[in-house]
């Protein structure tokens, strides 16, 4: 179970920035997921770690040795890319013990290799099929099974599902948490998508231009984001601006852009006066009570819950997510005029950003 350390890892491809300032600590048996824009160098970051591409700054640290300079093939690390590249002329046994065979690996314990690893996947009987005779899910459990047959207990994954639809994905994903836990392996796991990230990751990293935004529990991340970007980025949260008319103790009250006031907590660094934005999960608002007035929109059925949009005096619009249960038993209706309230308890206060909201959030 290797523990990872990036100190101070620059990367710059062209002079475009692809990584910036990277310290960040991948600890034994942790799985980590790195989400993220697509163009803020998570596959770059994965690449450095396997070796396969060099930093122009910075160290990298495998179990406490620096191996910045050190081959891919001496990390004790494997690279899974988003492509199976499984050899369709191979059966799955051949696939796997391919690699074994061709690092000199004696064929008797190449082939015990082939069949405990693939014992692992659950695919054990499927060790004389074809590529083309198996499902895209255990296409892709045979190329996690060609990783593990290396006997590396780094596992760097990027992107590993994309290619899956949504039932395979949910299936695959279930199987790298078994293996992961059952092998006792690190894991690094690139992903753009959220509830990957937020089922699999013990850690969680926001990368955005190349930096890290945040990195700590998904749960952290989720409830507690550091900046507008990353309120926005992980899950879904209304972001609504405004100025902080008055401050009582720990309670900053915001005037919005429409008048209407709502609460939030703050802390010492806000002032009277000051812009600010409030972020609160779409999920979070409270439909039925509360001090802000709304007339219902639209009403969008997206299956484990429905997506309803408010209008608010001034034209400002909020998105709101109540759990299917609960909408079956309302009686809500477009066109319906309903009051709203937003808990202070699960809201995030920030500065206004000086380059606008917009630019802020914007996932480049």
């Amino acid at each position: 179970m290797p523990r990872v350390v990036l100190e101070n890892v620059k990367k710059s491809f062209n002079g475009i920035v692809a990584l910036e300032d990277i310290n960040i600590s991948f600890e034994n048996g942790e799985y980590a997921c790195v989400l993220g824009p697509t163009g803020s160098g998570k596959t770059t970051l994965l690449k450095v770690i396997a070796g396969l591409v060099k930093p122009d700054y910075g160290e990298v640290y495998i179990d406490n040795k620096r191996v910045t300079n050190i081959p891919p093939e001496a990390r004790n690390a494997v690279y899974m890319h988003q492509q199976y590249a499984l050899f369709p002329h191979l059966t799955v046994g051949e696939n796997i013990s391919f690699g074994l065979l061709a690092r000199g690996v004696r064929k008797e314990d190449a082939m015990r290799k082939t069949l405990e690893v693939l014992e692992i996947v659950k695919l054990r009987q499927w060790a004389d099929a074809y590529p083309h005779e198996l499902s895209g899910g255990m296409q892709q459990r045979v190329a996690l099974a060609r990783c593990l047959a290396t006997g590396a207990k780094l596992l760097l994954l990027d992107e590993p599902l994309s290619a899956l639809d949504a039932r395979l994905r949910l299936e695959v994903r279930n199987e790298l948490a078994r293996i992961a836990e059952e092998l006792d392996l690190t894991v690094i796991h690139v992903t753009h998508d959220q509830s990957e990230a937020m089922s699999l990751a013990d850690k969680l990293i926001l990368l955005r231009n190349g930096r890290i935004v945040q990195a700590g529990p998904p749960e952290e991340v989720y409830l507690k984001p550091n900046s507008i970007f990353t309120a926005y980025f992980v899950g879904e949260s209304i972001l609504l601006d405004g100025v902080i008319r008055r401050i009582n103790g720990d309670t900053a009250f915001i005037e919005l852009r429409n008048g209407m006031t709502i609460e939030t907590f703050c802390d010492e660094s806000f002032k009277e006066g000051d812009l600010a934005v409030v972020a609160v999960r779409c999920e979070d608002v409270i439909i039925g009570e509360g001090p802000l007035m709304g007339l219902l929109k639209e009403i969008s059925f997206l299956g484990s819950f429905s997506k309803i949009i408010f209008e608010l005096p001034g034209g400002l619009k909020m998105s709101v997510n109540i759990p299917l249960t609960d909408f079956i038993k309302s009686d809500l209706r477009v066109g319906m005029a309903l009051q709203l309230a937003i808990p202070k308890e699960r809201t995030r206060l920030f500065k206004y950003p000086a380059i606008g909201i917009a630019k802020e959030v914007e996932a480049v």
